[in-house]
């Protein structure tokens, strides 16, 4: 089997791992330990090895070891194993500081059981996750409506990146210039676009004014991500994200109630001038990692 299989899934499943995946032609560097996110929680992955092989351990919530042999491809691995008495096909692929593995059940004929397959995350080790928001819900399975402006900010950075791209459409126009203005959660936000929006209107909409495109913001996360201090660089770009979410979540939370006039508001209202005059852009926050 390999990664061309894969676009023959159903359309629900595409779309899934579209979402998931920054497909790239460059050679995977997958070796390290990774552990679980949110479903794939108390699980771990770990490879070694290089070139067209790897090694590769999973041990899965219970506990349950499975050594394994991986083919490399471009931009991540491919491996089978047996889980349970069943053949599951794995798939996967390099993320930003983490990887995503698909997991395909096989039948006995060696077809895809493609209804069930699973997607799941996981970060390397030593990388800090965002912490999971109150606010939080789930991401938007496909184009149109309207999303709450706070929890799209709360949300994004734990949905697929197809998945950002309706959200971010479905943010009203006004709450959408109040994230811009909001340059460190803006770059995030368009580093989620540029590796899978389905709205190409929203995109250009993200990235106007910006100083940069879509090619220079994936080449600078990839520089970031390969250099020596990969993981120091990347938690330090978190912590920044994170830190002016709760200023932009402040924010919001006066506009939709424009009535306040307290400190906080106040405060919230001077950030914001001092913001729409500033000359920060993706560009000038991506210059400084």
């Amino acid at each position: 089997m390999s990664r061309a299989v894969i676009f023959f899934l159903t359309r629900a499943g595409f779309v899934m791992l579209a979402g998931l995946m920054g497909l790239s032609s460059a050679q995977a560097q997958l070796s390290g330990g990774y552990r679980g996110l949110d479903e794939a929680a108390g699980m771990e992955l770990r490879f070694s090895g290089s070139g067209a092989a790897l090694e590769g351990v999973f041990v899965d919530g219970s506990g349950a070891r499975r050594d394994f042999a991986a083919t490399t491809l471009p931009g991540g691995a491919e491996a089978t194993i047996d889980r349970d008495g069943r053949q599951v096909y794995l798939f996967f692929t390099e993320e930003p500081l983490g990887l995503s593995m698909i997991a395909i059940p096989l039948d006995a004929d060696g077809s895809f059981q493609s209804d069930q397959t699973q997607a799941l995350a996981f970060l390397k080790e030593g990388v800090d996750a965002p912490p999971k928001p109150n606010r939080y819900v789930p991401p938007p399975d496909g184009p149109g409506g309207t999303v709450d402006p706070l929890a799209f900010v709360e949300s994004y950075a734990f949905w697929p990146s197809l998945n950002v791209g309706y959200g971010y459409d479905m943010v009203r126009g006004r709450y959408r210039t109040l994230i811009r203005l909001h340059a460190v959660v803006q770059t995030d936000i368009v580093w989620k676009l540029c590796r899978g929006s389905s709205s190409q209107v929203g995109l250009a909409e993200a990235l106007r004014g910006q100083g940069v495109n879509c090619d220079e913001v994936l080449s600078k996360f990839e520089t970031m991500m390969r250099s020596p201090n990969a993981v120091e660089t990347f938690n330090g770009y978190r912590r920044d994200v994170e830190a002016q979410k709760l200023a932009l979540v402040e924010a919001i939370r006066c506009s939709i109630d424009y009535r306040r006039s307290d400190p906080e508001c106040k405060r919230a209202g001077a950030r914001v001038a001092r913001a729409a005059t500033s000359l920060e852009t993706v560009k000038t926050v991506l210059d400084r990692y």
